[in-house]
């Protein structure tokens, strides 16, 4: 399997970290339903792009450390301005960046800092270097960054990457690495691989949504498809932690499985979940994959059963102006909330190789 190949997944890899078993796996919730056709109507967003350019561009703000992809950025309001950590391709490999805007002038990006995180000889996990950045402020100026390593391609064809954990002492400036992988490949939705995470705490508990990388199938036919005639089926696992560290897995199967034939295009991904609590409502925004990435969400009182807002083809955001930066793909979705207003930061084509995109969102009467 070649790069390009790679990238079409959304991360996975061996995990060398034993993580006790949950003892009475459940069945995941139920998703959809006519239960739902209210949440759905409720739930729509109409959005706004205020430039069909990208917001950051490759090599804009750190030169040759991001100057083949600035991509998957999480964003972050600390201290009255936002805060982007984002995977940057470039001199170095892969690597996490950051920077910084005003909350008044959310796409004023000002670099910060260099490379936050790097490639490790070892382990060979990451040996190729960390994306997909997900950062979680847990308290006395320790936050986590869940991140996905790059390593050796697979024999075996399966994704070369892991979800790991890097640690800071000084909300969010500096970095070191955890020692192991978070996740076992240990369930048959996950066995493959698993990938890029959002992780939010409610109460005393962590909870996690993940991508997980399970069997992959034969193409099913008339169907086209970006990995040719074996695909991967990947969707949205979830698992609990009391310390954002070691986790359980408590379902059975995916908690967002993709859709196949029940989804237009065919559907066989479902990954990079990035998960928004309103009030009393959550909101998870993902990144599907027929033949090209689209970027859909879904609606929840309780995090755990989800309804999908209705989207067409294209998804919530559709596709750019052709000739554009994002007239193939926008994915990898960020959020916030400021007032009434979502903010919403994507990666466009190529998995980052043209930038990173910006739109505005307001909930639909």
């Amino acid at each position: 399997m070649n790069r390009r190949d790679f990238l079409l997944g959304v991360g996975g890899g061996v995990s060398l970290l034993a993580t006790p078993a949950c003892p009475h796996a459940a069945e995941p919730p139920a998703v959809d339903g006519e239960a739902g056709a209210d949440a759905r109507r409720a739930a729509a967003i109409r959005w706004t792009f205020p430039s069909a350019n990208p917001v950051i561009r490759p090599g804009q703000l750190h030169g040759p450390l991001d100057q083949d992809r600035a991509a998957a950025g999480h964003v972050l309001e600390v201290d009255g301005v936002y805060r982007m950590y984002y995977w940057g391709c470039g001199t170095n490999g892969n690597v996490i960046l950051m920077a910084e805007a005003p909350v008044d002038r959310p796409n004023d990006w000002q670099p910060r800092g260099g490379v936050l995180l790097g490639p490790q000889p070892l382990p060979e996990w990451n040996a190729a270097g960390p994306s997909f950045p997900f950062v979680l402020p847990i308290g006395g100026g320790r936050w986590h960054m869940y991140f996905v390593g790059w390593g050796a391609p697979h024999a075996d064809g399966r994704l070369p990457n892991v979800a790991g954990l890097a640690i800071s002492d000084d909300a969010g400036l500096t970095w070191r690495y955890h020692d192991a992988p978070l996740l076992p490949l240990d369930r048959p939705y996950d066995r493959a691989a698993t990938g890029s995470v959002s992780v939010v705490r409610v109460g005393e508990e962590y909870r996690m949504h993940y991508t997980g990388v399970g069997a992959s199938i034969d193409r099913p036919a008339g169907v086209r498809t970006g990995h040719g005639d074996r695909i991967p089926r990947i969707g949205i696992g979830y698992a609990v932690s009391v310390d954002g560290i070691h986790w359980d897995k408590p379902l059975k199967d995916w908690l967002i499985a993709p859709r196949g034939f029940d989804a237009d295009p065919y559907e066989y991904i479902n990954s990079k979940p990035f998960v928004l609590r309103e009030g009393g409502r959550w909101r998870m925004f993902i990144s599907t994959f027929g033949h090209a990435y689209r970027i859909r969400s879904l609606v929840s009182d309780d995090g755990l059963t989800w309804t999908r807002v209705p989207s067409g083809p294209d998804g919530d955001l559709g596709v750019g102006l052709k000739g554009g930066f994002d007239d193939q793909q926008r994915s990898y979705a960020s959020v916030l909330r400021h007032g009434d207003e979502y903010r919403l930061w994507y990666t466009g084509n190529a998995f980052g190789g043209t930038g990173m995109g910006y739109c505005t969102g307001v909930a639909k009467d």
